[in-house]
Formats: C-alpha cells, structure tokens, sequence
C-alpha cells in the first residue's frame, strides 16, 4: 500500500485520513472564532477563505466538521453547532433553490450514528419550552411512547413562537413524528411531489413561475436557519464559488452570490457564512462584486492558507506513513522528510507554493520508486531530485487520467441521477456544453419569458428551453399554460419543451396534454432525453466546476479547464452532441414522436405492462412506430419478444 495515494479531501463529510492540526492553525482558528461571536452576539456574519489549488480548503472544512460534530447524545448543556457544505455546482438562477437542497439533505444526514441534524433542531426548541437537565433524547423518546399528544402540545407552542406558517408547522409535526419520512424530505428540499403525496403529508404546493420558486426557496432556507435557533449556529460552507460562472468573465454568477450572501448575513442571527475561492479567483470576487455585498461575505475578513514549512511538511509525511501501520518501517537511515530528500523539498519550495496536494503527490511517486526497486528498511534508495519537468509526454498522461475519471463520473451519475434533479443538471450544464460545441451561440436572459430559463442566441435567431419536468401535475398545466402565451416569434425563432419521460403526464391530466399538444401545433419541439443524457451532462459540469475551482488534479497538478474543454470536444458521447443540434436549428427528431413518447410514458404510467399490438391501438399509430419509439428511448419502454410482444415500463425490468 502506498499511503501517499488518494490525498484529496473531495468532501468535508468524509474523514480525513490524516490531518496535522498545525497546517492552517490559524485560519482553522478563525473559524472557531467567527463561531463564537456569532452564538455569543446572536449577529451572523462572514469569513472568505482562500489559497493556491491544493492548499486544503475542503480538508480544513473536514477538519472544521470533525471538531465540531458531536460524539454524545444532544443536550443543553453543551455548545452545540449544525454543519452545511454548499458545493456551488448550480445556475445562478437556482442559487437558493440549490442551498436549500442540500442544507435539507444535510440536516437530514446522521451523522456518527447520532440523530440527524433536523432532530437536533427539534430537541433544543422544544428544551426551551420543557427544560430537561443532561441528555435530551430519554426524554424525547419517553414522551413520544407515553404522552404523544403533550409531545403534540408542545410542537404547537414552539410553532407560534416562531410564527411558524402551516406548511412549517405540519412538516415540523412529521419530523417529530418521524412520519412521512421519505416525502416530507423531498418537500422541504423543494422537489415537486404527486397530489396524493401531498395530500398524505397535508401540505400544499404552489409552485409558480421560476421567479416564484426561487423566492420561495429563499424563504424556506431562512425559515429554517430561523427554525434552528441562537443556540444553534450554523456554519454555512459555500464552496467552489468558481463553478457558477459560466464563462470567464461572467457577472451574472458572482452577482447571485453576493446577493446570497448579503442576505444570509442580514437576515439571519445565527450563521457563520464560510465562502472559498481559489487566490487566483480572490481578486475577481472583489472587483466583480457588489462593494456591500463584498463587504458582507467578509465582515469578519478574508483569510490566505498558508503554504508549508518544513515542519508541517515532516508532520504530514509522517502522519501519512502512519497510516501503512506494521506493514511499513521507514528506513533507518532516511532522513525526517523521507522519501524525499531536503533538496527535493527545497526545489519544491522553490518552484512554486508547496500545497499539501502537491507534496503528498511527489512524495507518493518517490515511494512507488522505492517499493519498486525492492530497496530495504536498512538503505533509503538513491532517488533522483524532482524535476520541474517531465521525460514522459504529460499530455498523454493527463488524457488517460480524464478517460478515467469521465467513466468514473459517469458511472457514479447515473447511479445517483433521479428526474427531481434533471432542472438542476440541465441549467447548469447545458450553456456550458453549449459553449464548448457551439460557442457562437450565447445564452441570453428574457424577464419577458419567466418560464422560458435557457435561451440561446445565435445565427439562425433566438432558441429558448422550457423545462418541463415536475411531478405535480396542476404545477405542469399551469407551466404548460403560461407557455403558449410566451411563445411568440417576437420573443423566439424556437421553443423546445424539455421533458423527462421518467415523470409522464397522468393519465387524468388532460388539460396538461392539450396544452402540451397545442405548443406542438405552435411549432413548439416537445424533446426527452434519456438516463444517460442527463447523467452525462451531470458529469461534465461537475468535471468543469471541479476544474475552474482547482479540486481536478492528476498527480498533484491542477488540470485547467481549458485542457478539459478540449478534452471533452473530443470525446463527448453523441447523446450530449444530438442535444446541442437540437438547440442550433439541427434536431434528429420531430415533436411528433417527442409526444408519442409522451403518450407512450402516459399509458405505461396506467399499464406498466400491455401488448405491443394494444399499446399500439392505445396510441391510435402502428405497432412498428411503438418499437421505433422504444428502441430510441430504452429508458422510458422495453419490449419483450413474443408472440405475443410485449411493451413494458423500464422500471419494471428484473
């Protein structure tokens, strides 16, 4: 084993292998400072932390969670904080709408085996009311056995406290409750849910335009910090703020953040907001953002991570050949900054910042040499200096690692990808991918089309994506409505309506299904993509996020996002290829079987399984137009050879 291998710290909810408290001492105590001032002056504020590619952002973030996660069942009578880390992998325009996701994902993660973040919430709000001496869930979990309906009581009273509205109320009942579980979850994560959901949970959903939805997730994310209480601060992570440009240059992306920020600062009491950056990336921050909101993400200043000395250097190795145990014994007579030599260390030094990514990296190489060579506990091998450059073709290197890692991606998206989140992937990635195969065409904003979020200007005029996916059917109607009215030639050469065949319209939606049949008569495009689109898409635009803000490296070296651009125009799948020529005026396919797939998705959603000749005369359209239709959307429909043949819902495949 070599315990130089897998040195980045991709996620601070991960346990660090090794850590050496005393490299970034001094940011990591800032950051328990800034803690402290918040829960001690019920005032949020802000700390902008930032470093050279590699420098330990995310560890120091893993090491801020570590510290700060409690290892004892919750009480009022320790210090206790709640724990969110925002990769900013999200639209501008979806910015709340993607904090509130995942600070609802992690509120609801256990953590260490205790309760969840949410129920921590819930002990302390209901110990201001009931004081309990020590640990707070015996308690808890004796009045939920013996006296549910005092327990119920007691809710109430914390809701009118707070002002809390029904919606919240309900949701807060559940949580207690621990009903609902699933549902109530994706509810106040804001994913769209069935009306037959809704009305298990008893709540409602107004979805609105995509302004509305937006204000609503602002809303819903400082309700909850709210819901959490003085006693509790939150520490607010936003991380890769790089990712929500969408190219070099664009304000749009720094503007949401400022504003983000600004307003978490000044309208919550209990926030601790840590936002890092690249330092390369600092001085864009500053100059492109707004002078308030700027001074708001910094209000308790802007920290550097340092780079290392020799004795965090020593420290770091040693800690992580720690981790080979017996397995290992460093040679005897190596020196402390074994395997490297202190003149390896000072060309390090020399060439550039030393991050730990980086020395952790060579160190990794010179200890593959080693093993290699078959050399012994009692002689260090002679191992050449380091070298600014490289006998080998890195190009050819770099190519084979982003092979790799785009089918590690891929894999890990599809596994991972569900329609709540195909909005999110489609208006990050696509004016990204969009600027890679086509960058004549630009992405423009229309307030005049709130329903149309993508809209991309080029040679052949103006082509605008709504994107239709919810699964709350009056949510879809109501869009689908407002949509025929948008659609005009002043406003749009092209409007294509973005579906996911996995969220078909209801076989009792009808009022959906001729509006959606009336914008195809308008000239509207009715497009659905499979699984594997949407999951690749997912993949490029964390690849990109991940490089404009230095967390993409091969052996210690930052890979740029330009050299993953170039990568990706050359090896990008032809589905993600089809999607961009639908967009520039070159699609493969017609609206016409674009709503036979609807149809089709519609009756499987009634009849997970019907012969193919039945679905046919369903559909009123020959049998070979369903298997034409099956075969280009394998996501949605299989058919199993007969006789007879049979059309079956994917889903539902053994």
């Amino acid at each position: 084993m070599n315990p130089f291998r897998d040195a980045i710290v991709s996620n601070p909810w991960d346990e660090a292998s090794a850590d050496v408290p005393e490299i970034q001492s001094v940011v990591f105590e800032e950051c328990l400072r800034g803690i402290d001032h918040v829960r001690k002056q019920h005032r949020s504020a802000a700390l902008l932390i930032h470093g050279a590619a590699g420098a330990g952002k995310t560890h120091l973030l893993s090491r801020l969670r570590s510290q700060l996660t409690l290892k004892a069942p919750t009480a009022t009578d320790r210090d206790e904080s709640l724990f969110v880390w925002v990769r900013l992998q999200a639209s501008p325009r979806m910015i709340w709408r993607h904090v509130r996701r995942t600070l609802v994902e992690d509120w609801f993660r256990p953590v260490r085996g205790q309760r969840s973040q949410f129920e921590r919430i819930l002990f302390h709000r209901l110990a201001e009311i009931r004081i309990a001496d020590g640990d707070l869930e015996p308690w808890y979990e004796y009045m939920l056995d013996t006296d549910p309906a005092a327990l119920e009581e007691l809710l109430e009273r914390v809701a009118d406290s707070l002002f809390l509205d029904r919606n919240t109320t309900i949701a807060f009942k559940h949580l207690a409750f621990g009903r609902h579980r699933r549902d109530l979850r994706a509810w106040l994560g804001g994913d769209s849910l069935p009306e037959e959901a809704l009305a298990r949970l008893e709540l409602s959903q107004d979805e609105g335009t995509d302004e509305d939805r937006e204000h609503e997730a602002r809303r819903v994310v400082l309700m909850l910090c709210r819901l959490a209480g003085n006693d509790l601060p939150v520490i607010l992570s936003l991380d890769q703020v790089e990712a929500l440009q969408a190219s070099v240059g664009d304000r749009e992306g720094l503007f949401a953040f400022g504003q983000l920020a600004s307003t978490l600062h000044d309208e919550t009491s209990n926030v601790l907001i840590i936002s890092c950056v690249q330092s390369s990336f600092a001085t864009e921050l500053k100059d492109k953002s707004r002078g308030a909101d700027y001074d708001r993400m910094t209000s308790l200043g802007a920290r550097s991570l340092a780079t290392l000395t020799r004795s965090q250097a020593e420290k770091l190795i040693a800690a992580r050949l720690a981790l080979a145990g017996s397995t290992f014994v460093r040679p005897t007579s190596a020196d402390s900054l074994w395997p490297l030599e202190p003149a390896d260390f000072q060309r390090l030094s020399a060439v550039d910042e030393l991050t730990p990514r980086r020395l952790i990296a060579t160190c990794a190489d010179r200890f593959a040499t080693w093993i290699a060579r078959g050399s012994t506990a009692e002689t260090a091998p002679v191992i050449a200096p380091v070298s600014t450059t490289d006998s080998s073709n890195p190009a050819e290197r770099v190519e084979t690692f982003l092979d790799e890692e785009w089918k590690t991606r891929v894999e890990r998206t599809v596994s991972l990808n569900r329609p709540e989140l195909t909005e999110d992937i489609v208006r990050h990635g696509l004016p990204q991918l969009v600027q890679i195969l086509a960058p004549q065409w630009g992405p423009v904003r229309d307030d005049q089309l709130p329903d149309v979020p993508l809209i991309f200007a080029g040679p052949s005029g103006r082509t605008g994506i709504s994107i239709c996916t919810q699964a709350n059917m009056n949510s879809v109607t109501a869009q689908l409505k407002r949509l025929k009215t948008q659609f005009t030639p002043e406003r749009l050469s092209r409007l294509i309506v973005l579906r996911d065949g996995r969220v078909p319209l209801s076989k009792g939606a009808k009022v959906a299904s001729q509006a959606l049949a009336h914008l195809a008569d308008q000239g509207a495009e009715i497009v659905e993509h499979s699984t594997e689109v949407f999951a690749a898409l997912d993949a490029l635009r964390g690849l990109l996020s991940e490089a404009k803000s230095g967390d993409l490296a091969r052996d210690g070296q930052t890979v740029t996002p330009q050299t993953v651009e170039e990568w990706l125009r050359r090896h990008l799948p032809d589905g993600l290829r089809d999607f961009v020529d639908e967009i520039v005026g070159n699609p493969k396919s017609g609206h016409v079987e674009s709503l036979r797939v609807e149809e089709l998705a519609t009756l499987l959603a009634e009849r997970p399984v019907i012969s193919l000749i039945e679905a046919a005369e369903s559909l009123k359209c020959a049998a070979s137009e369903v298997e034409r239709v099956v075969a280009h959307h394998p996501e949605i429909a299989r058919i199993l050879i007969g006789p007879p043949a049979v059309v079956f819902r994917a889903e539902n495949e053994v």
